[in-house]
């Protein structure tokens, strides 16, 4: 079970993992070590939309906004440490981009104050260029002055806006620490939200964590933000708040959407055909936060059809159901909660699923206590985990051993229909990009065993679909969706399967595999949701990036006669070959509909990337 730390105002998803089986439950999942790469710069939090910092009304211990410093001093009080290797490599205080090789594109901390200064761990900067001894990292922290706080404070909140990547291993510490006298610290608190290697936070994200674990009751308190073991990138703080928590406080930290019960490791989709539609279960991970016992605290659930497919109005709540965490809940309790009646919907339509928690005890903050997430079932055949909303890009490239021929990226989706399922197509989003153009693809599925003890082993081969052609990306099928088809088509039964694609050629002229990038949807996905495999010579590998790209399939989901019936009485031709992402399928059928697609045409365009493929968002 994932324990989240970290509370992320305006809170909408965040995903816990509630997984047994044995491949989630080993330390075999591959994870590949990022490639130190240049970055987009991620989207700034609009000033006019951030939170008042800190709530109004609340007795605040310690405020800083770092205007008082320079490049040669700190505000008083506050103090560095440095104890790597290299004396310069410390936090400093700055009012600039943090600069470095990688980070050219990055511009400085976007936060309420940030013009007059904040507080910076340009790592990237202090490596460019990189020694010839290797990168050094950064072990480094800054402390804050001693504040008072009372006996008689229950709850205490640290809060902070941030910018922040950092490399190379999941294991570097980005951390927040506590003490009631600048001596004895407190465990780590996750100061980064669980942020991957290589990845952005947005830049002005908005941090608060509860510290009364810590700091509740304390006379004095102490807190600090400690780098360790991280060699690049950046991270910059500013805006610090230490303040009085209320008493009546309950947070859902976390939340899912179990889609497909009956299997241990599931995708959280965004589109999905109503034939395919499985019940879906919720899990909740809520907390205490406040300083008072709550009374009759119960996790519910509402779902509301928003809207139909076309836009119009939608029929309102359709489900609703609880489930009680407890009679009475104490101060600073942890609950991992399952609200197990499933939902489940015969009808098309957007699906906002709202999770949130109750109690007896007023007043409630609301906006923390909520969480929602929608999705769409449809009449159509697309299955899809992302929004079609993407930012920057991902691949093989962006791992070390990546970047060859024969890599692959590929997104976990079950058919769970009772019925086999043809698949007709798979679609991706390649990225706009020079090592894209001039790429060669084609479509595979492999199926899946979530039983494996390795990732490897899990990923069966050979795949049980692909196709003998290759499509290949240009200026002209970049950034929009490109749909390859199975050939011949595939007759999957129920079951998990990863469906992607693979770099067929380009490799020997630095082409590489890169696709569009949900970094929305992303935050939210489950472990596994999308996997790269690296053509390393002498060690090719599946591993488990914590990314999701632009990957769907399309499924024709029977609804009467049996997908194996349907094989015996369709073939199919498909031509030009080789082609640049526009050809022709024929299908040839005794039946009286010819063409296994939504045309009833004997000859059905199924490449064509500015027509084709789904475009709902």
């Amino acid at each position: 079970m994932k324990r989240s730390y970290s509370i992320l105002m305006g809170l909408t998803f965040m995903t816990v993992s509630v997984f047994s089986q044995s491949l989630l439950n080993s330390n075999q999942i591959e994870k590949g070590v990022p490639r130190l790469t240049p970055a987009e710069d991620a989207p700034s939090v609009k000033k006019s939309s951030q939170l008042k910092a800190p709530p109004t009304g609340a007795t605040i211990f310690l405020s800083e906004n770092f205007g008082t410093g320079s490049p040669t001093s700190l505000p008083a009080g506050w103090s560095v440490t440095n104890i790597s290797s290299v004396p310069s490599n410390q936090w400093i205080w700055s009012n600039t981009a943090p600069g470095g090789q990688y980070s050219t594109s990055i511009t400085a901390l976007n936060s309420t104050t940030g013009a007059n200064g904040f507080m910076s761990l340009p790592s990237g900067l202090f490596n460019t260029p990189i020694p010839p001894t290797g990168a050094a990292v950064m072990d480094t922290w800054f402390t804050s002055p001693a504040f008072s706080i009372g006996t008689n404070v229950g709850s205490v909140i640290v809060e902070y806006q941030h910018y922040a990547r950092y490399c190379c291993n999941i294991s570097n510490e980005l951390v927040l620490e506590v003490s009631p006298d600048g001596i004895n610290w407190s465990a780590p608190y996750d100061a980064v939200a669980g942020l991957q290697p290589n990845t952005l936070t947005v830049n002005g994200q908005l941090m608060r964590i509860n510290v009364s674990a810590d700091l509740a009751y304390q006379q004095t308190g102490y807190i600090r933000f400690r780098s360790t073991g991280n060699s690049h990138y950046f991270w910059m703080i500013d805006d610090i708040y230490v303040y009085e928590g209320k008493q009546n406080e309950l947070v859902l930290e976390d939340f899912s959407l179990k889609f497909h019960p009956q299997y241990s490791i599931t995708p959280v989709y965004r589109l999905l055909p109503i034939i395919n539609v499985p019940q879906v279960l919720y899990t909740g991970e809520t907390f205490n936060s406040g300083s008072n016992a709550q009374t009759n605290v119960n996790l519910w659930v509402d779902v509301i059809m928003d809207s139909t497919i076309s836009g119009g109005q939608g029929s309102g709540l359709v489900y609703r159901n609880s489930s009680l965490i407890g009679a009475t809940v104490p101060s600073l309790q942890r609950d991992v909660e399952d609200v197990t009646n499933p939902f489940f919907s015969f009808n098309t339509g957007w699906y906002r699923n709202k999770v949130y928690v109750t109690s007896d005890s007023l007043p409630q903050a609301a906006p923390i206590a909520t969480g929602e997430y929608s999705f769409a079932l449809t009449a159509d055949t697309v299955v899809a985990l992302d929004r079609g909303v993407f930012q920057g890009s991902s691949g093989p490239p962006t791992y070390v051993g990546g970047g060859q021929d024969n890599d692959a990226a590929a997104a976990l989706m079950i058919l769970d229909s009772g019925v086999s399922v043809p698949v007709l197509s798979i679609s991706v989003w390649p990225a706009i990009r020079t090592e894209t153009d001039g790429l060669s693809i084609s479509p595979r599925i492999w199926r899946f065993d979530e039983d494996s003890a390795t990732l490897n082993a899990a990923v069966l081969n050979p795949p049980v679909g692909q196709s003998p052609f290759s499509t290949l990306i240009d200026t002209n099928n970049q950034g929009t969706w490109v749909t390859m088809p199975i050939f011949p088509p595939v007759i999957l039964s129920p079951g998990a399967y990863y469906f992607g694609v693979e770099q067929t050629g380009g490799g020997s002229n630095g082409k590489e595999l890169w696709l569009g990038r949900d970094v929305v949807q992303e935050s939210i996905a489950p472990p596994l949701s999308n996997i790269f495999f690296l053509n390393e010579p002498g060690n090719g590998r599946w591993i488990n990036p914590g990314r999701l790209l632009g990957i769907r399939f399309n499924g024709s989901f029977p609804t009467g006669i049996a997908a194996e019936k349907a094989e015996e009485e369709v073939e199919f031709s498909v031509y030009p070959n080789p082609n640049n992402g526009l050809l022709t399928l024929k299908a040839n059928s005794s039946r009286p509909t010819s063409c296994v697609s939504s045309s009833s045409s004997d000859s059905c365009l199924l490449m064509d990337p500015k027509t084709r493929g789904s475009s709902m968002p």
